[in-house]
């Protein structure tokens, strides 16, 4: 064999544990909602937009559909495995939010021109341009009836369009070891492994917005690592 292929080969076999060491310590992202995840136990909200709750309903027609998971669903798809590279925007001082990109994608402007994201007032010009385009072509939320984000955390609703059908009940509310009490959606990876315990307190919800109001909260995440980890050593 020649000596050039052997070099190629050994120096092809050094850089594999290099590579796993890498994927390794990528950090750990969580899509909490549309617009907000968490990274390396930091919470980061995208910058100048405003995605639909986890529990908000949205009209499609007569027909009503839970935009709130489909927006977490849609930011999930962008970030994939990231890595995600967020930094401040000094354009506002009352917008806390990040600019976030995963390679070449703003994550803020792709939400926008799926149409599952509104603008906020002090919005980039380009957002407002995804924006514009998302609503003209019907895309996401603009395909139908919905309740800005903002307002339907204020308490409004829309009037029900027709027969409807009944409201999925499918957040688990969990309680850790340390009496924490949290509630998964069906977009965290560990929602399908954990099985609720009633006599730990544990329970469904119909929305996030019940979930929060009876006392439990949509993290820490380390809480639903704890429970989740829990439930894979009863069931071994």
């Amino acid at each position: 064999m020649p000596w050039l292929i052997i070099i190629c080969l050994v120096l092809a076999a050094a850089t594999v544990p290099e590579k796993a060491a890498a994927q390794a310590a990528s950090p750990a992202i969580a899509i909490i909602d549309g617009d907000t995840f968490e990274v390396n136990g930091k919470i980061v909200r995208l910058y100048g937009i405003d995605a639909p709750e986890l529990g908000q309903f949205c009209f499609n027609g007569t027909k009503r559909y839970r935009c709130g998971y489909e927006a977490a669903l849609t930011l999930t798809k962008l970030v994939g495995n990231g890595p995600v590279d967020c930094h401040p925007t000094p354009v506002d001082r009352d917008d806390d939010g990040q600019i976030c990109s995963v390679g070449l994608i703003d994550l803020s402007e792709a939400m926008l021109r799926r149409g599952y994201a509104t603008t906020l007032p002090s919005s980039l010009t380009v957002y407002r341009r995804a924006e514009s385009e998302a609503k003209l072509s019907k895309l996401g939320i603009w395909r139908g009836d919905f309740v800005p984000p903002r307002e339907w955390k204020a308490g409004h609703r829309l009037d029900a369009h027709g027969d409807q059908p009944r409201q999925a009940c499918d957040i688990k509310g969990i309680v850790s070891d340390k009496n924490e009490r949290v509630y998964l959606v069906n977009t965290d990876p560990e929602y399908a492994n954990i099985d609720l315990d009633q006599v730990r307190g544990e329970r469904l919800f119909c929305s996030d917005d019940e979930a929060e109001l009876a006392g439990w909260r949509r993290w820490p995440k380390s809480a639903i690592q704890q429970r989740a980890a829990g439930a894979g050593k009863s069931s071994n």
